[in-house]
């Protein structure tokens, strides 16, 4: 058996809400999206995954010996020279841990959790840390640059799951044309912006596996999805009775964070005992069922809980966000 045994989460502390796209562009084309995170110009998903680590060792109640460690991140800051490399320099003394970086779609951080799990289970008395930190970009230009935010959770993973327990995980695979891809070289998203309901397609093929195995009543869903998607996700995952919290409407598209992150939010008002399913989407999907633990409630005590995180940010305007992100400058990849 393993599972979760600390957990953390990081956002920004700036904040951009709809407002700011309706006065600059007319209109907002995240339908839904009251307000969004975002990185300022010294942050990226790296300082963010750092953060949400400190916060997961801080809440720990034993000394464990962390030997490897799971970053799940669409947006590093390098493509070569692991970005991964710099959490287990910022967290720890000792340099004997594996480094494993998985990117490459939104189900990148559902995707460490699940290796940093196996990890765990192939080996006796063994604890890793997986960290999902992400901060897609757009073209300023680009209507679906209206949804992008940031985003961060880590998770330590041992041999007692004292806070979850990991019960099992699903997987399937989709090709995608049209939406969400960036080529090498690339430092912003592109999107043809062809609606081919791809997320939906992967929730109901992964829906279709999870229903040919006996889970249980699950409680809560933790996605990362945008609102159009939230009002029919349940059903399609096969689980249209479970809770859904739909944290993208007050953080933004946060890739690879937003379904670990929103797995934080369920797991800070989770009782014990409560089933809690964990899904990325994006050319297919990754999904890891758990089941909250007797420990949980007396070890989330100490620590940042979603909720706050969200309700402490500053909001600020489209100028200063645009400065930010250096998107006013052409020596960033601008459009200036």
């Amino acid at each position: 058996m393993a599972g979760i045994e600390s957990y953390g989460v990081a956002l920004p502390t700036l904040r951009l809400p709809t407002s700011a796209y309706v006065e600059a562009w007319g209109a907002c084309a995240a339908r839904g999206m009251k307000q969004k995170a975002f990185c300022a110009y010294d942050e990226d998903p790296v300082t963010l995954g750092i953060e949400a680590s400190r916060q997961a060792l801080a809440r720990l109640t034993i000394s464990v010996d962390i030997s490897a460690l799971f970053f799940g991140v669409t947006t590093p800051p390098f493509e070569e020279k692991p970005s991964a490399s710099t959490l287990p320099t910022a967290l720890f003394e000792n340099a004997a841990v594996r480094v494993t970086e998985i990117t490459g779609s939104p189900q990148a951080g559902v995707q460490a959790l699940v290796s940093a799990v196996e990890y765990c289970m192939a080996g006796k008395n063994r604890y890793a840390l997986a960290v999902a930190a992400d901060a897609p970009i757009g073209p300023a230009d680009a209507s679906y640059e209206h949804a992008l935010g940031a985003a961060a959770a880590a998770f330590i993973v041992g041999p007692n799951g004292g806070v979850a327990r990991f019960e099992d995980s699903f997987s399937v695979t989709r090709e995608t044309f049209g939406s969400r891809f960036r080529r090498h070289g690339d430092d912003t998203l592109s999107d043809l912006e062809l609606r081919t309901r791809d997320s939906l397609a992967s929730a109901q093929a992964l829906g279709l596996e999870i229903s040919g195995s006996k889970i249980g009543k699950v409680k809560r869903l933790a996605l990362g999805a945008d609102a159009g998607l939230m009002r029919g996700v349940g059903r399609a995952l096969t689980l249209p009775d479970a809770e859904t919290d739909a944290l993208w409407s007050v953080i933004g598209d946060a890739g690879s964070a937003s379904a670990p992150f929103a797995l934080a939010a369920a797991l800070d008002v989770a009782r014990a005992e409560e089933k809690i399913l964990c899904a990325g989407l994006g050319s297919g999907a990754t999904g890891a069922l758990l089941t909250a633990g007797k420990e949980l409630s007396k070890r989330r005590r100490k620590g940042a809980k979603v909720a706050e995180l969200i309700a402490g940010g500053k909001l600020v305007d489209y100028v200063t966000y645009l400065k930010h992100r250096r998107m006013l400058s052409s020596s960033f990849g601008g459009n200036g």
